[in-house]
């Protein structure tokens, strides 16, 4: 049985919240719960190719563009579809009137661009204008699509990406036209307090430690010898954290040094990247200031807790 994954379902829910607005209604200029499409109906599963569907849906055997053409995909196979499909809406902000085609204008060049919001995105099919229907593929296989994306556009996720990063493009659409407010700015000051906030911190070394099974170890992470290495590569945090501060800001404090996660080289990767994520102005915040700052507070962390 083809299943929706769970950050699918929470991007399909932001914009509904926002876009649909006469919820239980029917409205032309509304994206209404049925134009917001993941798991495939009927159709898509006579066809037996799409992203919509998930492995037991899919037609048996290979040509298979869905799954056949990118190792991402073959990799990633599971029960869950990959796709959301986000049907015609016009709405009214303080910034102006948006509709469909204004969310196309505005996600292809990011998808050219290679945004990192975007490196998930297998396809985007798509209309300009309404009349015609081109395609955005990574691959370079395809350049358009069936008419019926004249009045809906269709994104297309590589089915080992977890869904992340649809929220993310979800969120940033919704904050630039207006319907939910701008990320604020962070100064030195609030950034070092935040670094003290025990709850930031400890949520943060729950997702760090490899031995509460929340992530997956890192490359690279065995000795020489093949023992295990908990001193992870400068590189192997370069990629978690990656992956895991666009979405939890910066609160890279919350992880903790235990049993051989190093803190100084942990600090000496991560804070040139805070530096260049933080919003705002970045010339507030050194590197070298950060890295101090987050060694003090991953020590802090590691102390043993005053008795009661």
């Amino acid at each position: 049985m083809t299943v929706a994954k769970v950050d699918h379902l929470t991007a399909r829910r932001l914009l509904l919240e926002h876009l649909d607005r006469h919820p239980g209604r029917t409205v032309n200029d509304d994206l209404d719960p049925v134009e917001a499409g993941i798991v495939g109906d009927a159709g898509h599963a006579v066809g037996g190719d799409s992203y919509h569907l998930g492995r037991d849906h899919l037609r048996a055997g290979r040509d298979r563009y869905s799954v056949d053409e990118s190792s991402r995909d073959r990799d990633g196979l599971d029960e869950h579809a990959s796709a959301m499909d986000i049907g015609f809406f016009r709405v009214a902000t303080p910034r102006g009137a948006f509709d469909l085609y204004d969310f196309n204008a505005w996600l292809i060049p990011l998808c050219t661009a290679d945004d990192p919001d975007t490196r998930d995105l297998r396809e985007v099919i798509y209309s300009p204008d309404g009349r015609t229907v081109r395609r955005w593929d990574r691959l370079g296989r395809r350049t358009t699509g069936d008419d019926s994306h004249l009045t809906h556009t269709h994104l297309s996720e590589h089915r080992d990406a977890d869904g992340h990063r649809m929220i993310r493009l979800a969120r940033r659409w919704l904050r630039h036209i207006g319907l939910i407010p701008e990320e604020g700015t962070m100064t030195k000051a609030e950034f070092l307090t935040m670094l003290k906030d025990r709850e930031v911190r400890a949520a943060l070394a729950g997702a760090m430690l490899q031995t509460d099974g929340l992530i997956p170890a890192p490359p690279g992470n065995r000795s020489k010898d093949g023992s295990l290495n908990t001193h992870w590569s400068l590189a192997a945090y370069a990629q978690w954290t990656y992956r895991h501060l666009l979405d939890a800001r910066a609160a890279v404090a919350g992880l903790a040094t235990r049993d051989g996660v190093d803190e100084v080289a942990l600090a000496r990767a991560l804070a040139p990247m805070l530096v260049a994520a933080l919003p705002g102005d970045r010339d507030d915040l050194t590197a070298a200031e950060l890295q101090q700052a987050i060694v003090g507070a991953l020590r802090e962390l590691a102390a043993p807790a005053p008795a009661i």
